[in-house]
């Protein structure tokens, strides 16, 4: 079990003993949850960002950076922020004090306040679960169809095309050609659906990953998931151990090589700082890490795993500490943020009410 899924049920767990012990504090998160929804009209069009959310406070700075690209692009209106997880959102309200609510309760509220235009951004990296129920659930059924004149834009998460993934992987085989150059390892982290039937938008990953090394030359760059079963950690660990192979390194000199670890998710939040790079947790030991635990119950870290084999971990973009927090998500890159936004541009054009979509 992955070391965010233990965070959620401990959580969970908490819930619960605090619903039977007092049923006020259920209202209280609720209310705590709902504060969040506080609608400022002074335009005619609204944005809505989606971010599946993060508890942490350093990824804070990026949906900052993130809603001032939006608002740059798109002056004339007012923006939002909203996460899709629910469990984020009461998380990150108890943990920094900093108060989000869903897509749908914004939307709600959105159209209640009269906005003639919505423009909704998914800020998902694949086209998969959480993105597919933002679009057609939150805003197709529970938004277009209540308010059916509001015109909406709906832009499209990063990784909708082969084209963007062309273009994500121009990007980041930019920002890290130097260390590849320099035989370095890159192993980035995406989420993944692990249910089959969102076998298209895990795919995105690995066609990702081609491009990258079709970039690079070498099979020193990769991805993998949290989540989708075909490209977890073991798919990782089996790749660089074939690259030092193909490089006549022996397991004893494994720590010649260095890896850079960064998430491939739009905020180096929870995944990053636990299941990508966390350290040591209570009960946890160094003899006890096993490389080749199974990928559905990881207990240990990919940096801890791959130290254990003996690997170097590169310093650059995987410090967590607080204080020298330097890990990179992909809304930190200006270039990555671009193409969400030319993926609202062109949603904005194509902009439809409810009864215009029937004809009336």
């Amino acid at each position: 079990m992955n070391k965010f899924l233990k965070n959620l049920l401990t959580f969970s767990m908490i819930l619960s003993i605090g619903f039977f012990s007092a049923c006020s504090n259920d209202n209280e998160d609720e209310k705590n949850d709902r504060n969040a929804v506080v609608i400022s009209k002074k335009n005619e069009t609204a944005i809505l960002l989606c971010s599946f959310g993060s508890t942490y406070e350093q990824p804070q700075a990026t949906y900052d950076q993130i809603i001032k690209d939006y608002q740059a692009a798109f002056p004339n209106t007012d923006i939002y922020m909203s996460f899709t997880s629910r469990t984020i959102i009461s998380r990150v309200y108890a943990q920094i004090g900093k108060a989000y609510s869903q897509p749908d309760l914004w939307l709600s509220a959105i159209g209640k306040a009269g906005y003639k235009n919505v423009y909704i951004q998914s800020l998902h990296i694949i086209p998969g679960e959480e993105y597919l129920s933002l679009m057609n659930t939150d805003v197709k059924k529970n938004f277009m169809i209540p308010f059916p004149n509001v015109k909406v834009a709906k832009s499209s998460c990063l990784l909708e095309t082969e084209e963007d993934v062309d273009a994500v992987a121009q990007i980041l085989y930019k920002y890290y050609k130097n260390r590849l150059d320099a035989g370095e390892i890159v192993a980035l982290m995406g989420h993944g659906n692990p249910d089959t039937e969102y076998t298209h938008a895990n795919e995105r990953y690995a066609q990702l990953e081609i491009a990258l090394q079709n970039l690079s030359g070498e099979k020193n760059i990769f991805v993998g998931t949290v989540d989708w079963g075909a490209k977890m950690f073991s798919h990782i660990r089996t790749e660089i151990e074939a690259f030092a192979t193909r490089k006549g390194i022996t397991k004893d000199n494994y720590k010649k090589i260095t890896i850079s670890l960064a998430p491939l998710m739009s905020i180096a939040g929870d995944h990053a700082q636990n299941d990508l790079l966390g350290g040591l947790e209570d009960g946890q030991s160094w003899d006890k890490i096993n490389p080749e635990e199974p990928d559905h119950e990881a207990e240990y870290s990919w940096k801890l795993k791959l130290e254990k084999l003996g690997f170097t971990i590169g310093a650059d973009g995987t410090n967590i500490d607080p204080k020298h927090f330097n890990v990179v998500g992909l809304g930190d890159h200006s270039a990555i943020r671009t193409i969400w936004l030319n993926h609202m541009k062109h949603a904005v054009k194509n902009a439809t009410s409810w009864n215009e979509h029937l004809g009336e």
